[in-house]
């Protein structure tokens, strides 16, 4: 039972952090929004980088790597943190990936994720992110 204002708040918090996860969506239309930029950084070997991991990025594996973050996107959705066309970065060093995306909102609780750009990240070769921007890291 709810005690007080502040656990009924939490409690919608969790709810609304539960309806967005429901709802997310992993866009991935590369032949629609693929730059020549995005293409390079997905074949990760023609690049002359310190990097162990030199394997060329699939979609499926851009798509798994999303959803390991879904939770962190979606509680920062439903707290305001992440608002339409914001972009903001995805990093795991023991993944070896960091990834750009913009979250577009549709509806209410229907946002697209648009992949800007994906990196092999390493702390050999850290993606570098702006001052001030999002960063999720597992």
């Amino acid at each position: 039972m709810l005690k007080n204002v502040h656990d009924y708040n939490e409690f919608l918090l969790e709810k609304r952090i539960d309806q967005i996860s429901a709802t997310v969506e992993i866009t991935l239309a590369f032949d629609i929004i693929k730059t020549k930029h995005a293409g390079d950084r997905q074949n990760f070997s023609s690049r002359e980088l310190d990097v162990d991991n030199q394997n060329f990025i699939s979609n499926g594996e851009l798509k798994e790597f999303v959803r390991y973050f879904k939770n962190e996107i979606s509680k920062s959705i439903a707290t305001g943190e992440i608002v339409d066309n914001d972009e903001f970065v995805i990093r795991s060093f023991d993944r070896e990936m960091a990834m750009v995306i913009i979250a577009r909102k549709e509806e209410d609780n229907y946002w697209k994720l648009v992949i800007k750009t994906v990196f092999r990240a390493s702390h050999e070769e850290p993606f570098r992110t702006g001052a001030n921007q999002l960063v999720f890291d597992k």
